[in-house]
Parts: C-alpha cells; structure tokens; sequence
C-alpha cells in the first residue's frame, strides 16, 4: 500500500511539473486582462492560449514559464488595458493588432521595466505619451496605427531605432523637435494638411537613414488646397527615400522638388500615388548631383509625377536605375544619358519605344503591358538585356531578332503584333560576321577570356558572355596551360566555330616567407602557372615541385613549397629561379634570401597632397639597390634605407583607403595598407603589429602572401601577359587586400 502511495504521490508530482504553468507573478494580470477582454476562464493557463500570448521557460532548470509575446488580437468590445503589466518583466513583443485596443497612459509610467522589449506595436493611439517617459534600451521598433491624439516628444528623443506612425486620424499633431537623437535610423511619418510636418528633422536625426513620407491629402475636401513640406537642413546619412500618397481620388499636389534638394546622397527614391509634382519654377527634376553607395535607383508607382512633362523633365545621376508602373508618362519625359536599367510595366501612354542613340551607359530595358506602338529600332540590338513582351508593337523588329528566330526571339518580343515576326519565324542572319582578329593569349586560372567581336553575334550561349550585345562577346576558357589548344562555340543563330589559343607563359614575379598553422612555406607569386597539377620549379639549377597555384583572378597566383624542402640558402645570398608550366619557360629571376622581412606598422595614413614618410620595420639589409617600394603600382622614391628604417618621398592621390604599399627587398615582397586624407601634416603611421611575415610560430597566417608592384600601373587586360618590356621578373602588379584573405583561405583548405 505504501509503495503504491509513494508513485501515486510521484506521478503527480511529475505530471505537474511536466504541465505549461505560468509564473505565478503573472498569472493574475494575465489571467484578468485575457477574461475582460475575450471572456477566457480564469481558472485556465494563459500560456495555453497560443493565438494571443507566447510563453517560454525562464531558464533552463525553472518549471514556470514567462510571459514573451502578447498579440492581442480584436476584444468583445472596445478596450483599455488599466491593468499593471510590469510583471510582465520578459515581455519581448507587445502587439495590439487592432483599432480598438488601447494603452492607458499609465503603462508609460513603467515601460522602462521591460528590459527585454524589443517591438511595441499598436493599432490606436488616443492619449498623448508623457515627454518624461524613459523607454527601456532594449526597444528597437515602435509602431503606431491610427493615431488620433498628438505625439509627445519622449517617443523621439528616446533610444529607439525604428518609429513607424500611420494613418492618422482627427486628432493627430507633431510636437515641436528639440534635442538632436543620434539613434533613430528608420522613420516613416504621415503629413496632412492639418498635421504639419516636422522642420528640422534632418538636423535632429542624424543618422537618419531611411525616410518613409506618407501623404494623406484628401483629409477634408471644404478646405482642399496645394500643399507643401518644407524641410531646413541636408540629410547627410539618407540612403532610402519613400513619398507615398493615399486617398488621390481628389488630391492635393506637392511639389517635392525643393524637398529633394537636400538629399545630396541617397541610394533609392520611391514614389508611389497622385500628388507629387515638379515645381514649375524648377522646370526639371535634376537628381544628376546625387551621389550613392552603388548605383542610383528611382521608382514610381501609379504616379503622375512625369505625366504631364513638356519636353524632358527628369535627369539622373550616371550608373542610375529608374523602374516604372501604372503611369501615363512620355518617353520624352526621361533624359536616358545617365541610365543603365530602364523598367517600365502598364504605361498607359500610347507611343513609340524610346530612343536610345543618346544612352551610352544603357545595358537594360524591360518594358511590358504597356501602349507602345511602332518598330523595335536597330540600336536595341546593343543592349546586353532586353525584355519587350505583352506590348503592342506592329512594326518590324531588326536583324539581331531575326537571327534567333521565332522560338528563341520570341522570349524577347513576343507577343506583339509584329509585321515581320512571330512564334514560326525560322532564324534569317545574312549578316552574321565574326572579325578575324581577337585576342588568343589567355590566362590559366580559369578566368582567361578570348574577344571576339563582330556582327549579329547574339547575345549569349554556352561559354559566351556579352560584352556588348551582338558585336562583343567574351568565350570563356577553363583552366589550363600549353599551346596550340581550340574550343568549339555555338552561337545562338546556330552558328558553330572553332577558335584557336594559347594559355600565357609562365611569369615570376616576386616571392615570399609565410607562416600557417606553425608550418613556413616559401612562395612564388606571378602569373601563368597551373592552378589545376604541380608547378616544376628549378631553383639555383635544382629541379622542385610545387603544389598547384592558388588565387588568381584581377590578382597574381602563388605556389608553395614546405620550407624544409627548399635548398640550403645563406642569408642575402642570391638564388636562381625559373619555371616550366605546359612545355612554356619562364622568365629566369635573381632573388636575395632573406629569412624574413617585416614591416611593423598594421597601417599607413598619408596625405593626398603627397610627401615624405618614415616606415619601420625589419629590413634584412642596408643594401638600397635592393630595395623597392611602391603605392598601387606607382614608385616612390626611398630617400633613406637601414635594417630598421625606410624614408620615403610618396606621390598625391585621392582621398580613400583603396591603397596598398608593396615594399620589395631582393624579391621578398610584403605589403602595407595605405589610407590618404585630406592634406596637412603626414600623420604618425601606427605602430601596431602588421600582417606582413614573421618568423614566429602562429596557430593563425602570420602573412598574406604578396607582390611588389611593376614601375607602372598596368594597362593589360587580365587575359594578356603582365609582363612589360625590360621588366627582369623582380617586381609585379599590386594585389588587393581582398585577395591576401582569400589566397590564405584557399591555402588552408588544401593543406587542411
């Protein structure tokens, strides 16, 4: 009996401790919130309820669960949450999904407690926050539906990152800005002609970076008039920029020219709605000025913006992209000179398609669904990308189309009612041309290209890359090395033709100590060796294997060899080294051995107005007619040399830190980060440890292998030898820094 006892009392014990059970500090708040709200028993678990409260363990050992979530979803009836939800001290998301839910100002007075939240979201808003509210640090998003009470300050001097306010209704007002907030990085805020709109935002949000403007302008049609957003200050870290306009129906118009005027840098601008309009006085929209990340795009959705255009109207900036849909624009609106994509979908506009003789950087054009009549001009032919599906084009289409025939052509400009072309069309090129001349020197490393140009080549293939659409195309060419070898390429008219070359010669440049995993390897760095078999290698006339080259690319290659198993070499000694890659010989190279080479600053600020500099180190020698040092494949002069010191006199250039310092002693290269600013006084280099080699033992690279630069920035295109004419195989092109990370990645994979 007593044994049945003790498991009955066990079994119990374990079946409650295996059951979801609130924390008991919440359970009361939960418990009275979710019955006064949808009538849930009190006697039930909260956390069972899954469609509004998410629950989690506290921890690992805890039997209790903890309120995470809340998505409070549509109540009985409308409601105000008076309840103390601060025991609530895990809550994460706090989610009142509809418009007649509501806070108190209460909960303001200890939001601060939830040291975890994250988001708050809600869809009312009828009471003003307290401006001495403290959000927790933890907030990142705070979003707020139909608000109809003004704005307090606290909500945007607060830590927050993302402020979302939408649809406004009677009620709804901004507070004056004050205090600059240098947190906040995405706001989206809607404008009335009643609400007004914050003056100063770009001088109050300072690393503003995306900008949501959502104009309600049909608030109330007894007072409807134009209306404007004026904004003092530039927007100095703005990448996206949105204008959406609702309730266009009868829509008041904003001219946001002047608006856009300070937006000096911006990567993307989105319009969407009826409203936006190019102040008459400015005649056109000039975005040319505007500088991006990448390249400019502009976006308008169901937008008259460019509707009713006399002539051009709207400028971009070079290497731009402008997409288009449900407008009623002319082509005639657009200056295509700095464009490179044009998208436009269901333009109501009937006309012809656009002229892109004066378009130089266009390399795409996608228009569909849209009223455009007329012939597909001869110049479309150039464009590496083109989609002119679901129009009405009843005109004829040019050579390039007709080459391909209906099956293939008819992925590009059918349907349409073409007069010279549809599905059955057989391919028709009378005119296709290949040039005879074209490069047949190719690199080994896989990225070796042959040119070709000629007429009506297509676009592209199996192996073929257009460079220009139809007169430049690129063939592919695997890794490889030797003479004498051909591939075979079908064009898209069915063409097919064999060409004919050669992989370059095996070319030394420089070579390098490194350290990896407490292993030395001694490499070679050039271009031309086998990046798939072993390199043969004679060094001071003894014949050695290497393994098989890595990197390559915009970048030289390097090939390694265990240290033991170089030949006995005395230090500053010079040694031999020559190579023979696919029956080709190398240039035959002087090196002086050095054990190591070092370079002690990790980077190297100088001024772009040019001058001297001092750089510290570990040189191996005094010997200054070994020396050699250069910035991006440019040479400076080294006005003073010792084991431990260099004295430079380095050259001008432009503001940035795309440079890299190749020093070389006797063939040892190591390199240095370089950054130029503004002139003034040359700045002190840092001293910190560099990455250039070393001789200590390291569980991690002590080096990323390197090259000296040629005397001259190179001009050769990547499938053509590097080498120029007097050049003695001592120095090489400048790598990227990208590519010492990558060359040691490739390295640790195959010795891994």
């Amino acid at each position: 009996m007593k044994i049945i006892l003790t498991l009955s009392i066990f079994l119990i014990c374990f079946l409650q401790l295996g059951q979801s059970i609130i924390d008991p500090s919440q359970k009361d708040v939960m418990s009275d919130l979710l019955f006064n709200m949808y009538g849930y028993s009190k006697g039930l678990d909260p956390c069972d309820n899954s469609a509004y409260v998410i629950c989690d363990y506290i921890n690992s050992t805890s039997t209790f669960k903890t309120v995470k979530e809340l998505h409070l979803g549509t109540p009985l009836q409308e409601y105000v949450i008076t309840q103390d939800l601060s025991p609530l001290q895990n809550l994460t998301y706090l989610q009142l999904n509809y418009n007649n839910i509501y806070l108190s100002s209460s909960f303001f007075n200890y939001v601060n407690k939830f040291s975890q939240l994250l988001r708050i979201y809600l869809g009312s808003y009828n009471e003003t926050i307290p401006d001495d509210t403290i959000f927790p640090a933890s907030l990142e998003s705070f979003l707020i539906y139909n608000p109809s009470a003004p704005l307090g300050r606290a909500i945007f001097e607060s830590t927050i990152k993302n402020i979302f306010i939408y649809s406004p209704l009677t009620g709804f007002s901004y507070p004056t800005l004050i205090n600059v907030n240098p947190y906040l990085e995405y706001l989206a805020l809607p404008v009335t002609f009643y609400s007004g709109f914050p003056s100063n935002i770009s001088r109050v949000f300072t690393n503003l970076n995306k900008l949501e403007i959502r104009v309600f302008n049909d608030m109330n049609e007894n007072n409807y008039k134009n209306f404007s957003i004026s904004n003092i200050g530039v927007f100095k870290n703005l990448k996206g920029l949105d204008f959406e306009f609702n309730d266009g129906d009868n829509s008041q118009e904003l001219y946001i020219h002047s608006f856009l005027s300070n937006v000096p840098f911006i990567n993307y601008i989105y319009i969407y709605g009826l409203g936006a309009t190019i102040d008459p006085s400015a005649g056109i929209l000039d975005l040319s000025y505007i500088k991006a990340d990448n390249n400019f795009e502009l976006e308008i959705d169901s937008s008259s913006i460019l509707n009713n255009c006399k002539g051009t109207c709207i400028k971009f900036p070079k290497y731009s992209s402008f997409n288009s849909y449900y407008c009623a624009f002319s082509y005639n609106a657009i200056d295509f000179s700095n464009l490179v994509y044009f998208k436009d979908l269901y333009n109501e506009h009937e006309q012809n398609l656009p002229n892109i003789d004066n378009a130089p950087l266009l390399d795409e054009i996608y228009i569909s669904y849209s009223v455009v009549v007329g012939d597909i001009p001869e110049s479309y032919c150039r464009l590496n990308k083109l989609n002119l599906r679901n129009n009405e084009l009843d005109g004829t289409v040019p050579s390039c189309i007709q080459c391909l025939g209906g099956v293939k052509g008819g992925d590009i400009v059918l349907p349409n009612p073409l007069l010279n072309f549809n599905k059955t069309s057989e391919p028709y090129c009378p005119n296709f041309k290949i040039d005879q001349n074209y490069t047949n020197l190719v690199a080994t490393d896989g990225t070796g290209k042959i040119i070709i140009t000629g007429t009506n080549l297509g676009w592209d293939g199996n192996g073929l890359t257009p460079i220009i659409a139809n007169s430049k195309l690129a063939i592919t060419i695997p890794k490889g090395v030797g003479t004498n070898k051909s591939i075979n390429v079908t064009f898209q008219n069915g063409e097919l033709r064999t060409f004919n070359y050669s992989y370059i010669p095996p070319f030394i440049k420089s070579y390098a100590i490194i350290e990896l995993f407490g292993q030395k390897y001694f490499t070679i760095n050039g271009t031309g060796f086998d990046f798939n078999d072993s390199n043969n290698i004679t060094i001071n006339g003894q014949q050695i294997t290497f393994f098989n080259a890595l990197g390559g690319g915009d970048n030289d290659g390097m090939i390694e060899l265990y240290f033991i198993e170089l030949p006995n070499l005395a230090t500053e000694s010079n040694f031999t080294v020559s190579a023979l890659v696919g029956g080709q010989s190398s240039n035959e190279v002087t090196f002086y051995y050095f054990n190591s080479i070092n370079i002690t600053e990790e980077k190297l600020v100088l001024n772009n107005t040019g001058g001297s500099v001092d750089i510290n180190g570990l040189f191996g020698t005094n010997n200054t007619s070994l020396v050699s040092v250069s910035i991006n494949g440019i040479n400076c002069l080294v006005t003073s040399y010792t084991n431990s010191k260099l004295t430079i006199q380095y050259p001008s250039n432009q503001v940035g830190d795309n440079y890299v310092l190749t020093l070389n002693v006797g063939g040892y290269a190591v390199n240095l980060v370089v950054e130029y600013i503004e002139g003034g006084e040359t700045p002190t280099p840092s001293t910190t440890p560099s990455t250039t080699p070393s001789t200590t033992p390291s569980t991690t690279p002590s080096i990323t292998p390197s090259t000296t630069p040629s005397t001259t920035p190179s001009t050769t295109p990547s499938s053509a030898p590097t080498q120029s004419p007097g050049d003695d195989g001592s120095t090489s092109s400048t790598l990227s820094i990208s590519f010492y990370l990558i060359t040691l990645l490739l390295l640790t994979q195959q010795l891994i």
